[in-house]
């Protein structure tokens, strides 16, 4: 279901008009993210083995946590997209059609991390789109 969003700069005129990425983009988001993830936790932990050795098990999830939440968070805030909305040119903006405020997006990414997450959605949106008032919208090139 596409829907179209119209930004307006304080004139009549459409600035730009986007369209809502579908569900089959979403997913190519979440399945690039994730692998990308994955990969720099695998190299980040390789490098900090030695926390293996001392059995600082808490460090390793603290450490991953806060890798997660720099990925999306510095990725989005600074570009408003992350490597899978790159490559599926997508991009995230406010409900009204503005560049997320930094608030936002730190809404967005504490929401990524309620259990079950990915799967809820409220009112036809993800969650961590509900919550930060945010849209993920395909790039018109």
């Amino acid at each position: 279901m596409d829907t179209e969003i119209i930004k307006v700069n304080g004139t009549d005129k459409p600035a730009a008009v986007l369209t809502e990425a579908d569900g089959l983009k979403r997913f190519l988001n979440l399945i690039i993210d994730i692998g990308i993830i994955i990969s720099l936790i695998i190299i980040f932990n390789k490098f900090y083995f030695f926390l293996r050795i001392l059995h600082i098990h808490v460090a390793f999830k603290l450490f991953d946590l806060a890798l997660v939440f720099s990925y999306f968070y510095g990725l989005e805030s600074s570009i408003g997209q992350t490597v899978g909305k790159m490559l599926t040119k997508t991009k995230v903006i406010s409900d009204n059609g503005d560049k997320p405020t930094s608030q936002q997006m730190l809404v967005r990414t504490i929401a990524r991390f309620i259990p079950f997450e990915p799967v809820l959605f409220i009112g036809g949106n993800w969650l961590h789109d509900s919550l930060s008032h945010t849209k993920v919208v395909c790039i018109k090139n």
